[in-house]
This record gives structure tokens, C-alpha cells and sequence, in this order.
């Protein structure tokens, strides 16, 4: 069963203007619930699904599930890595992997 990313805004959050030189800049919180079947080289979370026309910076916060989230600028998606047998750097999670239990909270600038 192949579902799509759930993207919410927490309770207490909101999107709000960002200081930035002129621009139509703003800012959203968001909590995204991953799917029961990742893809490699992650999910697409586009600067659409957050509200904006373009993204400037996304910083990425798992929810206590032991994943670390990275957000892909070049291809505008939330990659999951985790921890290794081989003690190198993190590897990404394998191709359908069932991440349905896991949060990623994410604060996004960009323009609105």
C-alpha cells in the first residue's frame, strides 16, 4: 500500500512574514508523516506543498523515531538516513522501506 506524505501544521504553529530585504519572504512550520514505502533518493516535498513560489532554506527535525532528515535542494525532496553497520557515514534508508511511524517536523523560509 503506497500512500502519500501527510504535511500538517502543529498545533501552536503558524506561517508568519520573514525579515528579508524587501521580498515577499515568509516562513511555515510543518510535520510531514512519511509513507509506508520510501523511495530512494527520498520524497518530493516541492516549495508548493509548503506555501511558497520558491524555497530559500528548509531545516529538517525528525520526531524521536532514530532517523536523521535531509532536505535535497537540487530535486526538492526530504531524504532519510540512518545508522550503519559500517561505521561510516550515515546511509540512506533502503527502497520501500515502511516509514509510516515517522515525523519529520520541518521550518521553511522562501517566498511567498
Amino acid at each position: 500500500l503506497n500512500m502519500a506524505l501527510t504535511i500538517t501544521t502543529p498545533s501552536g504553529a503558524h506561517t508568519g512574514a520573514a525579515i528579508s530585504g524587501g521580498t515577499a519572504s515568509k516562513f511555515t512550520i510543518k510535520r510531514i508523516q512519511f509513507d509506508d514505502s520510501y523511495p530512494t533518493g527520498g520524497e518530493s516535498v516541492s516549495a508548493g506543498d509548503l506555501g511558497f513560489t520558491a524555497i530559500h532554506m528548509v531545516v529538517c527535525d525528525t520526531e524521536s523515531s532514530g532517523y536523521v532528515a535531509q532536505y535535497d535542494y537540487s530535486n526538492e525532496k526530504i531524504e532519510i538516513y540512518e545508522a550503519g553497520a559500517d561505521a561510516a557515514a550515515l546511509d540512506e534508508v533502503a527502497n520501500t522501506t515502511d516509514l509510516s511511524a515517522v515525523y519529520v517536523r520541518v521550518l521553511a523560509y522562501g517566498l511567498a
